[in-house]
Parts: C-alpha cells; structure tokens; sequence
C-alpha cells in the first residue's frame, strides 16, 4: 500500500452556501469569499498544496446535487 493511500483525502468543495460562496472541507466551512471564482482559485491551489504534501486532494464545484471536477492529485502532472 502507498503512502499516498494510506493518508485521508482532502476534498475542497466550492458550494453556494446560504447565498455565499464557500469551501467545505470535512463537513466545515471556510470563507465566504467574494465571487464563485476567488473561491475556486483558493481550492484549486489549497489543493495542489495537500497533493504536494502527500495528500490524496481534489478540488470539486458543487452545483445542486452535481459535482463538477476541478483539479486532483492524479492530475497534478498536467497542472
């Protein structure tokens, strides 16, 4: 088994939450920030930093019930 798999993922999830923008991280929320593009630039790179680490991340946009994905650890060699 990998270090890597063996860590807990970190999964950033930008969602409009009570009519803010918002990261969620392990069911705890982080912002709110201005626009829905601050806070996709703030988990895509808050992101690559926990895949740098070792991580298992990836940063996912949350649209009603639909997750859009934004970047993720196996990606980071196209980033």
């Amino acid at each position: 088994m990998s270090e890597q798999s063996s860590l807990p993922a970190a999964r950033y999830i930008v969602i409009n939450h009570d009519g803010e923008w918002k990261i969620n991280l392990d069911n705890r929320y982080y912002g709110p920030f201005k626009t829905k593009e601050i806070a996709v630039d703030m988990a895509i790179d808050t992101a690559k930093k926990a895949g740098a680490a070792g991580y298992p991340a990836s940063a996912l946009l949350m649209t009603g019930t639909r997750f859009e994905s934004l970047w993720k650890s196996d990606d980071k060699a196209e980033s």
